[in-house]
């Protein structure tokens, strides 16, 4: 195994301390800065992006670490997802398009170009008691062959699927042009019921992407299919197999609390206390249980674009903190045995 050295973290401020040897997790001070090791970023792999030193407090909300991109079902390219984070006002971003990391390279790229600090990152499907659970993944290998494997089937699953949608569609009268919507989309990496709601909408066959999932393509709803999907579990350990950080996706969507304890036992590093579903009721619940199981209560915008309605980018927004924590826990799994 070939260990990735993180970048070390130095103390500023009037009373610069050395990191200890024996814990070199505490910090006294609240201002970080990050640096390669050895000035050689290429060593970071998937741990950092390899980009400029900056100077941030530890409490600083600069951190959004699920943003999606045309990728899979956002509105916009990588590149100008990681241009609107920065006009936001965020450092530290990642990309969690669904099953794909297709638009990872992109995003990099240009957060480089724009100073930005970028986490590898995807937000992975499964399923449990008929339940869709999400599951972001950050700081893991891309080229993880198992990770790879498991995507691969979740993008010919994903256009089996979408056949299987237009068709019942058609079935229920909707005038949808299926070789049309098949030609915009068939290239789409890991191509959603987004897309679909997308192209409806700009069709004028639905007014808005609530009428689409509310009388179509919700769970349950009867153009809906469900996709052919690896338990929570399993998705847990796949991230962490891979060198990375497993987090619950806005666990009150997915109304499956019952199955948080064996996540843990499985290697769940992060829950997402704050998202845009969650009020300050379900923030309180979901807090609460990360102090319970020991995870780091995350947070981010989920944002997919400007539509349905006003952008959320920058909405969520994590204190650098809760970023170092999550990517300790990155580093853990990372030590542990490669699948190569």
């Amino acid at each position: 195994m070939v260990e990735c050295q993180l970048p070390k973290l130095d103390v500023v401020g009037s009373n610069p301390i050395t990191r200890s040897k024996k814990n070199p997790s505490v910090y006294a001070s609240r201002r970080i800065r990050f640096f390669p090791p050895n000035g050689r970023r290429e060593e970071l792999g998937p741990m950092a992006s390899g980009l400029q030193v900056f100077d941030i407090p530890e409490d600083a909300l600069v951190v959004d670490l699920h943003l999606h991109s045309s990728a899979s079902d956002g509105e916009y390219p990588p590149r100008r997802v990681m241009m609107r984070a920065k006009s936001a006002g965020l450092s530290v971003v990642s990309l969690t398009d669904h099953d794909t990391v297709a638009g990872l390279d992109e995003a990099r790229e240009e957060a480089k170009r724009l100073g930005l600090e970028f986490v590898n990152g995807i937000e992975l499907s499964s399923v449990h008691g008929g339940r869709l659970v999400h599951i972001l993944g950050h700081f893991f290998r891309p080229e993880d062959p198992e990770l790879g494997a498991q995507m691969k089937k979740y993008m010919e699953n994903r256009r089996t699927r979408m056949g299987e949608m237009l068709e019942r569609l058609l079935t229920l009268g909707v005038p949808i042009d299926k070789d049309d919507f098949l030609r915009e989309y068939s290239r789409a990496s890991s191509i959603g019921r987004g897309h679909l709601s997308a192209y409806m909408v700009r069709k004028n066959l639905v007014s808005n992407r609530e009428e689409i999932f509310g009388k179509y393509l919700g769970e349950g709803g009867p153009a809906y299919v469900e996709l052919e999907m690896i338990t929570p579990d399993e998705v847990v350990k796949l991230i962490t197999g891979a060198g990375g950080a497993a987090t619950l996706a806005h666990p009150n969507l997915s109304e499956s609390d019952e199955i948080i304890p064996g996540l843990v036992l499985a290697g769940l590093a992060g829950i997402e206390v704050e998202h845009p579903s969650q009020d300050a009721e379900a923030r309180r619940h979901y807090h609460a249980l990360a102090e319970q199981y020991g995870l780091v209560p995350m947070g981010g915008s989920d944002c997919h674009g400007a539509r349905p309605g006003p952008e959320r980018i920058g909405q969520f927004r994590q204190p650098v903190r809760n970023f170092l924590d999550l990517r300790r826990r990155a580093k853990a799994a990372l030590q542990g045995p490669r699948r190569d």
